[in-house]
């Protein structure tokens, strides 16, 4: 198989117990919150959710963990919750990411871990409204 397919297989195959706790979840009836799906160009399948909230963005996101040609481990944490508040830096021109300092980002081992971490990031945001 193509190492790039198969990579991506297994990150989509990584990301979908996340992507089925957020499509059970109440995420979708919060008008405030606005929801959409990264998906992965290779296998159209989702890889990454993003919600913008309140003046802030937040993405959840399974990572390739492990090299799709040797299978040994190349991630332990391929887990990754990224989150930012719109507005508060100023991208260069040509450049199409922002400073770190800008960004809060936290991995994790477990995709149950990292879901919840990400629920409560958004309650948090919720409670400062």
């Amino acid at each position: 198989m193509d190492p790039l397919i198969k990579a991506a297989k297994n990150k989509c195959l990584s990301f979908e117990g996340i992507h089925e706790t957020l499509k059970k979840s109440n995420l979708f009836l919060d008008e405030s919150i606005k929801t959409s799906f990264r998906i992965n160009p290779l296998i159209e399948k989702p890889e990454a959710a993003e919600i913008s909230l309140d003046g802030f963005r937040m993405n959840i996101s399974a990572n390739v963990s492990e090299h799709p040609v040797s299978g040994e481990c190349i991630n332990p944490e391929p887990f990754e919750v990224i989150s930012w508040q719109t507005n508060t830096f100023s991208l260069e021109e040509g450049c199409e990411t922002p400073p770190d300092s800008g960004i809060k980002r936290k991995t994790f081992e477990r995709s149950e871990d990292s879901i919840e971490y990400f629920f409560s990031q958004i309650s948090k945001i919720q409670s400062r409204s």
